[in-house]
């Protein structure tokens, strides 16, 4: 505990931004999570268990943990210890990154699925993964061993955690880097033969259902990701103050899941709604060897 800490008026703004920033993305998630329950209760809920379904639930519900109930409680709690303050924050930032990683494999898997499964992109895809997400981990744990906090016990409405000291600043910005740049490495992987098939194909194929699903939103999606991460990343490099990393990252955790999920979904939502158009995605994101898609008759 300490009582020496001196909240200055640049830090309270940085605590009450960072606040509303967390505030925000939970409201989205939470949105977006009734917006979806019913089309993820008829589509994955009453489907057989696999591996690739228990990673899609975790990934999709870890944000229920570690934005909703253990930030809204960090930040908005009234904390009496240190060590309650501590934990919280070094317990959900792991689950941040378990829920990012599992994402980044389901999104993986799908890039996997559009080049054909074949032994070369599994080796390449592997060793890209293997290359930029480890040291996230290795990064998140240094941060925790550098950084400081703090408890105030001076009453401050909405505030009772403080982060102290800048030597952990660096670790955050490399993990930010590192993200951006293995989902600029998916984009660039989904864009080449999603502009392919948009070449080759007929103008009604362009247009349709499955087209999208596949090519355009998986190229706008890997898009948003990477524009994130870099955004992070202009925001530690150029906004002062301990709480940098954290003012737009709460954002980054939920549209990781919802983006994640929406790809599931849309998969199979385009499966079930429309006529049986078989085409081969070996081990594609839908769990199966083989996607059978309906042409929509509308």
């Amino acid at each position: 505990m300490s009582d020496d800490f001196r909240l200055t008026p640049a830090a309270a703004e940085a605590i009450r931004a960072t606040q509303y920033f967390t505030l925000a993305s939970s409201t989205v998630y939470l949105y977006d999570l009734f917006l979806t329950l019913g089309l993820e209760v008829d589509l994955l809920w009453s489907s057989k268990w696999t591996l690739m379904k228990v990673l899609y639930l975790i990934q999709r519900y870890l944000p229920l943990i570690d934005m909703v109930i253990v930030m809204m409680i960090w930040q908005f709690g009234e904390i009496t210890d240190l060590r309650t303050c501590s934990k919280l924050l070094v317990g959900s930032s792991w689950s941040y990154l378990v829920g990012l990683t599992l994402s980044e494999v389901i999104l993986t898997r799908r890039t996997l699925a559009v080049w054909g499964n074949t032994m070369k992109i599994r080796i390449g895809l592997f060793l890209f993964a293997l290359v930029c997400m480890v040291p996230l981990y290795l990064l998140l744990a240094e941060y925790h061993l550098t950084e400081a906090f703090t408890y105030h016990s001076i009453p401050v409405p909405g505030f009772y955690c403080f982060l102290t000291g800048q030597s952990g600043m660096s670790y955050l910005l490399g993990v930010w880097v590192l993200l951006g740049v293995y989902d600029t490495g998916l984009l660039v992987l989904i864009a080449v033969p999603a502009f392919r098939a948009y070449r080759s194909s007929e103008l009604d194929v362009r247009r349709s259902t499955l087209f999208k699903v596949v090519h355009r939103d998986g190229v706008l999606y890997y898009l948003y990701t990477a524009a994130l991460s870099a955004l992070n990343v202009i925001v530690i490099l150029n906004v002062q103050g301990t709480y940098a990393p954290l003012l737009i990252a709460s954002l980054e955790r939920v549209v990781y899941s919802i983006l994640t999920s929406h790809v599931v979904l849309h998969i199979r939502e385009q499966a079930y709604r429309t006529e049986i158009v078989t085409i081969n995605l070996p081990n594609s994101i839908d769990m199966d060897a083989e996607l059978e898609f309906r042409r929509s008759g509308v």
